[in-house]
């Protein structure tokens, strides 16, 4: 899995690490004038996100549109057809492992209405009324949802 730290982590540590150097002392009432250093995470260090193992990827149905392929999001992963087999009655369906995934699900990320929450598929429901989530693959408008597995 990959991660990221952010520097909300770093200015928490550091909020906590102040409250903990401004005890009184043990003297009731008296207020600590001493100052705590404390290192925050550097600025380059980005939120934390974690990359499920694998991701579903699930075509509902085929639409027709009067969009074009330079109006929605270039899907990021291989060509549907390489990995997808008949699912009834979620349409066509297959699982992605490995190096695609990252690139798969950051950019369900970006297209929400493409990302299901986990455990739709595995109770068999039929993915037609799943939200539109359409994307370009080879010159073509595809519907494309994606469920991440942890």
């Amino acid at each position: 899995m990959l991660k990221r730290y952010g520097t909300g982590v770093g200015a928490c540590l550091a909020g906590v690490a102040l409250l903990a150097g401004c005890g009184n002392g043990g003297v009731s009432g008296a207020l600590s004038t001493e100052a705590t250093a404390v290192e925050v995470a550097p600025s380059s260090a980005i939120l934390e996100f974690s990359v499920p193992e694998a991701v579903i990827v699930c075509e509902p149905g085929v639409l027709e549109t009067a969009l074009t392929v330079n109006v929605v999001p270039k899907w990021p992963g291989p060509a549907p057809p390489e990995f997808m087999e008949s699912n009834y009655p979620s349409g066509l369906c297959g699982t992605l492992t490995g190096p695609e995934v990252k690139d798969v699900y950051e950019a369900a990320l970006k297209h929400p209405t493409a990302l299901l929450d986990e455990g739709k598929l595995g109770r068999g429901e039929s993915l037609s009324g799943a939200p539109v989530a359409l994307w370009a693959s080879e010159g073509e408008i595809v519907w494309l949802v994606i469920e991440p597995r942890w």
